[in-house]
């Protein structure tokens, strides 16, 4: 909350500043009146709708009396001081221009300018000297006038900008005449720059960790460094540590997250978690970085939220690499060494297999282009020991050269391509009768080819361009028996439109499919001038001359038919309120669709958005995702999702929740309740109450989480003029801290 305090206090001095400095300087001054007395060059006197003005200064009162010789200015009878649009106005005021000392006795004050918006009132405001104030009793708020649905207050509150600094004593936030925080003394810096402090409080509630208190404290070590420190109370799991360093260097830059919990009654122990991200770059082309992520438990992330990266589901990385890149005569060349580590998080009820690690990992590559005005020729390497505690272990060095022979022209495109995938190993662990030591090679050509058709059309009532696409792809691969090679990190591409024009089956090193086939693919676009695609649609299917032989193991299903599933794919915006996606694979000989899915997305305006998608695999997934944002009533918005398994009949993420907008603060609460593992389910209760324009209190990631869940949310109070008072429409960028 004192950071919400110092956010207003720093609009008002930098009003003040404005005023005073105003108020100070040597611009020509004119005086009008209903009565004006004295001489010019040393002491007017003004009655009767007094008004003074220099430069963008305006001083307005029922009496005004200026003294040039002594540079003082007084004003009585409701006196009104204007600098710029900001506004101050009391029963009167004096102030000297020689040594920037003065009063505003009981001062109004309206803040519309480039700073935050606010208005308030103090006791008195004093002038200090040149940047220095004091506000007596001093209250502020965004809400309009008419309006009081919360205050900001302090019983003095002092503005230094020589020192850089801000104090309140006994700062407290009043909502709808109730303190909701307070605190006996607040310091902050002005400017908007960094000071060590507490940062405001935050809570959540959730099944599995209670009811949560978190109060971070911050703290400034040096420019380039800054560290926060949160206390953590859990009702179920006790109390816990957080830590976040930050560092930034010209070389080098990265952050620290470190959760520490002693004693976790639930789970029985003491609990950690460990993140840490470093980028480094040595000189220039030689970069490197670490990605360390470490958790003490399989059941971390359920239990306890945690900032810790996975990569996947019960896969934590372990990374860290360092990469050289350059010039080689007239080609590019990179270098690459890389070990990389996974912490398996195991699941009783859904086990998985744990990855290999890779240690070390070399890769090289140079690449040239336009090789005697014909050619592009790339030549990558590869050297990869791969370790795991109970599968068969080895090594993998690999060569993959390829050239290409790319033709282009307006309208049509043709790009043969060849090139040759070679790998040895040295294993250890074989089993009995298989080769310590195999190897193979893969030579393989392709040729890549399209025309592209335009012509004017109308769509939806739009002129727009038509375009008519036809590709033609084709591969050899021959057969090599590789079914004595292991596999360490390779899986069967997934099939999508994508794939249909690739040289190899299989994702990884240690299969390349036998192949002497061709894709046939179709698509038309609606263009608009601009370029942008109105709508698409794309029909693709890949035909087989042979089959294929190449499996990733003797229980693997080949394929047999002559012809591939068709891949469809039609989407687009119909009008600007409604887009749709929709991608089908149907299998021609079952006569059905073996995947497929839906998505439509309606969004007329601002926070009022409505997704649904429905997506199917055969005998795998079926599940509906439905998500949105709407206006129920005046100010008031609702928000929620459902994501829903048919198949396991089972509720994966659930979330429902509203939202109450009154201009000058806003209110949201959510219910989630999602499916953390197998036999885990969490409910966790949201909510925030945020001060238009200045700072929220509550759980602190409420905005993330319906961001995440809800695509196309809009912040009620921030996305759209329309939906957002002129009192909330600026936002300072401020560290939260006192």
């Amino acid at each position: 909350m004192p950071s919400r305090l110092a956010t207003l206090a720093i609009a008002l001095a930098a009003a003040i500043t404005a005023a005073a400095n105003a108020l100070a300087q040597s611009d020509p001054t004119t005086v009008d009146a209903q009565k004006i007395e004295g001489v010019s060059d040393l002491e007017v006197s003004a009655r009767g709708a007094a008004e003074i003005r220099r430069g963008e200064l305006g001083v307005f009162g029922e009496y005004l009396r200026y003294n040039r010789e002594f540079g003082e200015l007084e004003g009585e009878g409701g006196v009104r001081l204007q600098s710029g649009v900001d506004r101050f106005f009391g029963p009167s005021l004096y102030y000297n221009t020689l040594d920037d000392t003065g009063f505003f006795e009981s001062p109004g004050f309206l803040l519309q300018g480039e700073r935050q918006p606010a208005r308030g009132s103090a006791d008195r405001v004093e002038f200090l000297g040149k940047s220095k104030y004091r506000l007596i009793r001093a209250r502020f708020t965004t809400c309009k006038p008419g309006q009081d649905d919360w205050f900001l207050e302090a019983s003095q509150l002092d503005l230094d900008y020589e020192t850089d600094e801000g104090k309140a004593r006994r700062p407290r936030l009043r909502f709808f005449d109730h303190t909701v925080l307070a605190f006996p003394y607040a310091a902050f810096p002005l400017e908007n720059r960094r000071r060590s402090g507490l940062l405001t409080p935050y809570y959540s509630q959730t099944s599995t960790r209670g009811l949560e208190l978190g109060i971070p404290y911050y703290w400034n070590i040096a420019p380039e460094r800054d560290a926060t420190f949160t206390p953590v109370y859990m009702a179920r799991r006790g109390f816990q540590l957080k830590n976040h360093l930050r560092y930034m260097q010209p070389q080098h830059a990265g952050e620290l997250r470190y959760e520490y919990l002693p004693d976790d009654p639930v789970f029985g122990r003491t609990r950690t978690g460990l993140s840490w991200l470093h980028t480094q770059n040595f000189a220039p082309g030689l970069t490197g970085q670490v990605d360390y992520n470490k958790v003490s438990d399989d059941r971390y992330f359920v239990d306890l939220a945690s900032q810790v990266k996975q990569v996947s589901v019960g896969n934590l990385p372990q990374d860290a690499f360092i990469t050289k890149y350059g010039t080689l005569g007239s080609g590019n060349y990179t270098g690459q060494a890389r070990v990389q580590r996974f912490q398996t998080l195991q699941d009783p009820l859904a086990p998985i297999v744990p990855p290999y690690h890779r240690l070390p990992q070399l890769n090289a590559s140079a690449s040239y282009n336009d090789v005697a005005g014909k050619f592009d020729t790339a030549l990558p390497g590869e050297y990869v020991r791969f370790v795991h505690p109970t599968l068969i272990e080895g090594s993998r060095a690999s060569f993959a050269p390829t050239l290409a022979a790319p033709r282009i022209s307006p309208g049509w495109y043709v790009t043969p391509k060849a090139g040759l995938r070679y790998s040895a190993y040295q294993l250890e662990r074989s089993a009995l009768g298989e080769p310590a030591n195999p190897a193979v090679a893969v030579p393989w050509l392709s040729l890549d080819s399209g025309l592209v058709f335009e012509r004017g059309a109308r769509l939806f009532g739009e002129a727009l361009t038509q375009t008519l696409e036809p590709r033609l792809f084709y591969v050899y691969v021959p057969y090599r028996n590789q079914d004595h090679i292991p596999l360490f990190d390779t899986t069967l591409a997934d099939f999508n439109y994508p794939q249909l024009f690739t040289e190899n089956r299989f994702i990884g090193g240690d299969r390349f499919g036998d192949a002497n086939q061709a894709t046939l693919a179709l698509t038309t676009r609606f263009l608009q001038g601009n370029g942008q695609e109105r709508f698409r649609a794309t029909l693709g299917q890949r035909f087989y001359f042979h089959e294929e032989r190449v499996a990733l193991g003797p229980d693997s299903t080949l394929r047999l038919a002559s012809e591939s599933d068709v891949l469809t794919s039609v989407g687009g915006r119909v009008t600007q309120a409604f887009s749709f996606d929709a991608t089908t694979q149907y299998n021609p000989y079952k006569s059905r669709a073996e995947r497929y899915g839906v998505s439509m997305r309606y969004a007329p305006e601002i926070a009022k958005v409505l997704n649904a998608s429905y997506r199917f695999q055969r005998d795998i997934l079926r599940q509906i995702d439905v998500s949105g944002q709407w206006p129920v009533a005046a100010g008031w918005y609702g928000v929620g999702r459902y994501n829903y398994s048919l198949l396991d009949r089972r509720l994966l993420e659930g979330l429902a929740g509203a939202e109450y907008n009154a201009g000058c603060w806003v209110f949201r609460f959510v219910v989630q309740r999602i499916q953390a593992a197998a036999d885990v389910t969490s409910t966790a209760l949201i909510f925030q109450l945020e001060f238009t324009g200045v700072g929220q209190i509550g759980t602190a990631e409420a905005l993330q989480l319906l961001r995440r869940d809800v695509p196309g949310y809009s912040v009620i109070n921030r996305a759209d003029p329309a939906l957002t008072p002129p009192s909330a429409r600026a936002r300072l960028p401020f560290e939260q801290v006192f």
